[in-house]
C-alpha cells in the first residue's frame, strides 16, 4: 500500500474532519482514510497496483471539493531537453502520472515544457526532475533549481492566505457588528435618545434636532422601524461577507448528510436575522435582534481567526526543523589539474557521491561520510545534545547540523527524503497525524453531537413556547443561544492539538514516537527493561587493563597490537585500536596462527607470542605464576575480559578488555529510579559480566545469560507480573493519575527487535540497527539512556494535556448548555454564548500550546 497526504482547508470543527474521512473512504481507488482536524490534513492509503496515483490523487480533490472543502495544490512548469517526437512527450507524461502525488501532467512537445499541478509535501520539485532524468530525458539545472522551493511554499501559502481571509472577514464583522450592538443596547436601556438629543444640542444642529425630536417624541413605532432599519444596514454586512462561509459550508454539510458547527452558526445567526425581518416588515411585532445575529457571527470569527493562528503553532517544532535544511551546498569538482574547484548549487542537485565543502559556521547540506578534516560538530537540533561531536575522516555527518570548527569536506550517501532530517520529519508528521486511543470517546460523542444540539435547541423552543407559555421571540432567543453555545469544536481540537505539540517537542530533544498510541502509552511505564551492549554500554570493547611482568608496558602493547592486527577477531580490533590510538607503530608478523578457544600465537620482532587462556598458556609450557593467576581473577570478577601474554614461552603479562557504560548511562538510570521507574538489565552475557555492570549502571534487578530467541519470553514475563488489576474505567480520561502498568523494552541490536516488538512500549536506540528501530514504538536518536526519563515525562505531560483538554470540553458543554436552555441570560444569551463557545476552542489549544513550555 502507498500513502498520500492532502493538505486541506475549509475545515472549522471535528465534524468537517469526520465527514471528511467519510468521503475519502467512498472514493474510488482509496483503501483507507484519516482525517486530522488540528494539523489539517488528510492520509490515505491505496493500492498502485490496482489502481494509478494521478488518478487515486484526482478522485480524492474531486471528492473533498464535492464535500465542501478545497485541498491545496501548487503550480509547476519544467522546461526539458532530450525530447525528439510527441512519443518522447507521452512517455515524460506517463512517467510523471506513475508519482505519488501528481494530479495532472501536461507535456508540450512544441515548448518543450512540462505544466504540472501537484499535491505540495506529497511530491516535490526534486521528486519530478529526478523522475524524469530516470526516463531518459532532462531539466534544464537553472530552471529545477529556480522552482526547488515552490512545493515547500505552496502549503504554507495557501495557509497564510487562509488567515488573511479570515482576518479580513473578522475586521468587517467586527466594524459592522459592535456599533450595531452598542446601538443597541444604548437604545435598550434608555441611553440612546437622551444622548443623541444632548449631543445635537452641543453641536446647534438645530435642524436636525427639531427632526430628531419629532420621530422621538411624536412616534415611538416610526422611531423603532428607522432604528431597526439602521441596524439592519449595520448588520447587512456581516450576514453577507463575514458569515457567507459558515452558510455555505453549512448548507455543504447538510448536502452530505452530515451535520458540524457550520450548521449550528448558520442556524443561530440565520434564524435571528430572519425573524427580524420578519418583525422588521410588520409581519410580527416584537424586538429585532438584527445586532445579535451579527455580533454571533463577529465573535465566532474572531475565535476561528485565533485559532486558525494557534494551530499552526502547534506545528511549530516540525516547521522548525525543516527550515534547519540549507538551501545550497558548497560543490567540489576535479579541474583539469586535479585540483578541487568549488562550486555553489542548490540543495536538491546533490547527488550520492558529490564531495561537498562545509566552512565553519555553515550547515552541513545532507548526510554523509568525512573524507578530509577535522571538526567538531553541533547535532543537537537532531539529537538533543548539548555537546558538539568531534568528526574526523570515516565519521558520519548529518545533514542540518552546524560545523564549529574547521573546514569538512565529505562525500554525500544520503540525499533529499532519505536523508536522517527528512525521515525525521516524515515519521513525526505521520504520527501527528495517527490517533490516539484516548480520542476514541471524543470522537463518538462528536459524530452525534451536532444532531444532538438541533433537537436539543427544538425542544427548547417547543419547551418555552408551549410549556413556558413565554412569547415567541423569548422562546426563539433561548433556542438560538442553545445552538451557539454548543461546541464540537472544543472536542476536536482537545487530543490532535496537544499530541502536535507533545510529538513536534519530541522530536526537538531527538525523541521519535511511530504514532500517538506510543505517546499516549509511554505515559503509563512503570518498568524499564534495558538491555546491556550497545545500550547502557558502548557496544564496543576497550583496553582497560595491561599489566606487564617482563618489558615494558609500551612495547608489550605494541607486539601484541601487531599481533593481533592479522585476527579478525572483537578483542584482537579493540587491542588495535588502542594502539592506534596511542600511536604505536605495528610490526610485521610472521606465523600467525590463530586457535579457537584458546588464543593466537605469531612471532613479531623475531620473539614468539603466546596471547590467549590458561590453556594455550599450558599448552606452550608458559607457567602462570599465582599474583597471574590472581589478577585475572580479579579482573574477571569486574565483568573484563582477561588474558595471558606469553613471550618465548615465559609469561610477560596480563591484558583486559571490557565494554564500559555510556556517558549518561548512570544517570539516566537514577533518573527512572527516581521517578518510581523499575530498571531491570536484560543481557546474553554471563552472570559475572553482568553484575559488574549492572553495578555501575544502579539498575534495580540483572536477567542474565539469556539467549535472543528467550528475550521476549522474559519481557511477557514481565508484562504479567506487572499487569494492572484495576480495570480502566470508560471515563478514565478524566483521571489525571491512573496506575501505571506498561513495561519498555529499550535495545539497539537485531537480536533486541523481538522484545522490542513484545513490549507494550519497544524504545530503540538510534545508533543501533534499522530493524531494532522499525521494531520499536519509540526511538532516541542519539542513544542517550537519558532521554527514557524525557520520552515517560513527555508523554505524561501531553496525556494530562490531553485529559485536561477534554475534561474541559465535555464539562463546558455538559454545563453551559442547560444554562442556554434555562434562558438565564435574557436577550443577551445568544451574543453571550457566542462568546462563549469561541473562547472554549481557544482555550483548549492554548492548553496545547502551553505543553511547550513545560515539556
Amino acid at each position: 500500500m502507498s500513502t498520500l497526504e492532502l493538505p486541506i482547508t475549509g475545515m472549522t470543527c471535528a465534524n468537517c474532519a469526520n465527514t471528511i474521512e467519510r468521503t475519502l473512504k467512498k472514493t474510488a481507488g482509496v483503501a483507507q482514510a484519516s482525517v486530522n482536524y488540528a494539523s489539517e490534513r488528510a492520509t490515505i492509503s491505496f493500492d498502485p497496483t490496482q489502481s494509478k496515483p494521478a488518478e487515486v490523487v484526482n478522485n480524492a480533490l474531486a471528492a473533498v471539493r464535492k464535500a465542501g472543502y478545497d485541498v491545496t495544490i501548487a503550480h509547476t512548469e519544467l522546461p526539458l531537453l532530450g525530447m525528439t517526437c510527441a512519443n518522447c512527450a507521452s512517455a515524460i507524461e506517463r512517467t510523471l502520472r506513475k508519482q505519488s502525488g501528481i494530479a495532472t501532467v501536461n507535456v508540450n512537445y512544441a515548448s518543450e515544457r512540462a505544466s504540472i499541478d501537484y499535491v505540495p509535501g506529497a511530491i516535490g520539485i526534486a521528486d519530478m526532475v529526478a523522475a524524469v532524468r530516470k526516463a531518459g530525458y532532462d531539466v534544464p539545472q537553472a530552471s529545477a533549481q529556480s522552482t526547488s522551493a515552490s512545493d515547500e511554499d505552496a502549503e504554507q501559502a495557501a495557509r497564510e492566505a487562509d488567515i488573511a481571509d479570515r482576518k479580513k472577514r473578522m475586521t468587517l464583522g467586527l466594524a459592522f457588528a459592535l456599533p450595531a450592538m452598542l446601538l443597541s443596547m444604548s437604545n435598550d436601556f434608555g441611553l440612546l435618545i437622551p444622548a443623541v438629543t444632548a449631543l445635537l444640542e452641543r453641536l446647534g444642529a438645530w435642524w436636525l434636532l427639531v427632526g430628531w425630536l419629532h420621530i422621538t417624541d411624536h412616534g415611538g413605532h416610526e422611531f423603532h422601524r428607522y432604528f431597526g432599519w439602521l441596524i439592519l444596514a449595520l448588520t447587512l454586512p456581516v450576514m453577507l461577507y463575514t458569515a457567507k462561509p459558515y452558510f455555505v459550508h453549512g448548507y455543504k454539510a447538510l448536502r452530505n448528510g452530515a451535520a458540524n458547527m457550520d450548521v449550528l452558526v448558520a442556524l443561530g445567526s440565520g434564524v435571528s436575522f430572519v425573524y427580524s425581518l420578519v418583525v422588521l416588515f410588520g409581519w410580527l411585532s416584537g424586538h429585532v435582534y438584527f445586532e445579535t445575529a451579527g455580533m454571533i457571527v463577529a465573535l465566532i470569527s474572531i475565535g476561528k481567526y485565533i485559532e486558525a493562528r494557534a494551530k499552526g503553532r502547534t506545528g511549530a517544532a516540525i516547521k522548525s526543523l525543516m527550515a534547519l535544511r540549507p538551501k545550497t551546498a558548497r560543490k567540489l569538482l576535479r579541474g583539469a589539474n586535479g585540483e578541487w574547484q568549488e562550486s555553489e548549487v542548490a540543495i536538491d542537485q546533490i547527488q550520492i557521491g558529490d564531495v561537498i565543502l562545509v566552512k565553519p559556521g555553515e550547515r552541513i547540506a545532507t548526510d554523509g561520510i568525512v573524507t578530509e578534516g577535522r571538526s567538531a560538530v553541533d547535532e543537537s537540533m537532531i539529537t538533543g545534545e548539548s555537546m558538539p561531536r568531534d568528526k574526523k575522516p570515516g565519521d558520519a555527518v548529518i545533514g542540518a547540523t552546524v560545523n564549529k570548527e574547521g573546514a569538512l569536506k565529505f562525500e554525500a550517501n544520503k540525499i533529499g527524503k532519505d536523508t536522517a532530517l527528512a525521515n525525521i520529519v516524515r515519521l513525526v508528521a505521520q504520527a501527528q497525524g495517527s490517533k490516539a486511543p484516548i480520542q476514541a470517546l471524543a470522537d463518538k460523542v462528536s459524530a452525534v453531537f451536532v444532531p444532538a444540539v438541533l433537537v436539543i435547541a427544538a425542544l427548547t423552543f417547543v419547551g418555552w413556547l408551549w410549556i413556558g407559555r413565554v412569547p415567541l421571540e423569548t422562546a426563539l432567543i433561548n433556542a438560538i443561544a442553545v445552538l451557539v453555545i454548543a461546541c464540537p469544536c472544543a472536542l476536536g481540537l482537545a487530543t490532535p492539538t496537544a499530541i502536535m505539540v507533545g510529538m513536534g517537542k519530541g522530536a526537538e530533544n531527538g525523541i521519535l514516537f511511530k504514532n500517538s498510541t506510543a505517546l499516549e502509552r509511554a505515559a503509563e511505564i512503570k518498568t524499564v527493561v534495558l538491555d546491556k551492549t550497545g545500550t547502557i554500554t558502548k557496544g564496543e570493547l576497550t583496553v582497560t587493563d595491561l599489566v606487564a611482568f617482563e618489558f615494558l608496558a609500551s612495547d608489550l602493547l605494541q607486539w601484541v597490537a601487531s599481533a593481533e592486527k592479522a585476527s579478525e577477531h572483537p578483542l584482537a580490533q579493540a587491542i588495535v585500536r588502542e594502539a592506534e590510538a596511542k600511536g604505536v607503530t605495528l610490526l610485521p608478523v610472521q606465523r600467525f596462527l590463530a586457535l579457537p578457544g584458546m588464543g593466537i600465537t605469531a612471532y613479531v620482532d623475531s620473539k614468539l607470542l603466546s596471547i590467549g587462556n590458561a590453556k594455550l598458556m599450558h599448552q606452550h609450557g608458559v607457567a602462570i605464576m599465582i599474583e597471574a593467576q590472581t589478577r585475572v581473577e580479579a579482573l574477571q570478577a569486574q565483568g573484563k575480559t582477561a588474558m595471558f601474554i606469553g613471550v618465548n614461552n615465559a609469561l610477560a603479562g596480563v591484558i583486559a578488555l571490557s565494554d564500559t557504560i555510556k556517558a549518561g548511562s548512570a544517570e539516566g538510570v537514577a533518573q527512572l529510579r527516581g521517578a518510581g521507574v523499575r530498571v531491570i538489565m536484560l543481557t546474553g552475557d554471563n552472570a559475572i559480566s553482568a553484575q559488574a555492570i549492572a553495578q555501575q549502571a544502579g539498575v534495580d534487578g540483572v536477567i542474565a545469560d539469556v539467549l535472543p530467541a528467550e528475550k521476549a519470553h522474559e519481557i511477557e514475563t514481565e508484562k504479567l507480573r506487572m499487569k494492572n488489576p484495576i480495570p480502566h474505567s470508560p471515563f478514565s480520561i478524566f483521571n489525571f493519575k491512573l496506575p501505571l502498568s506498561a513495561v519498555a523494552m529499550v535495545g539497539d541490536g537485531i537480536n533486541d527487535a523481538p522484545a522490542l516488538a513484545q513490549a507494550d512500549v519497544g524504545i530503540a536506540i538510534g545508533t543501533g540497527t534499522d530493524v531494532a528501530i522499525e521494531a520499536a514504538d519509540v526511538t532516541l536518536i542519539s542513544g542517550d539512556l537519558r532521554n527514557v526519563r524525557k520520552a515517560i515525562r513527555l508523554s505524561a505531560l501531553t496525556v494530562q494535556g490531553i485529559r485536561q483538554n477534554l475534561f474541559w470540553a465535555f464539562f463546558y458543554n455538559v454545563i453551559l448548555i442547560p444554562v442556554a436552555i434555562a434562558g438565564i441570560f435574557a436577550q443577551y444569551g445568544p451574543i453571550l454564548a457566542a462568546g462563549a463557545m469561541a473562547f472554549s476552542s481557544l482555550f483548549v489549544v492554548g492548553n496545547s500550546l502551553r505543553l511547550r513550555s513545560r515539556i
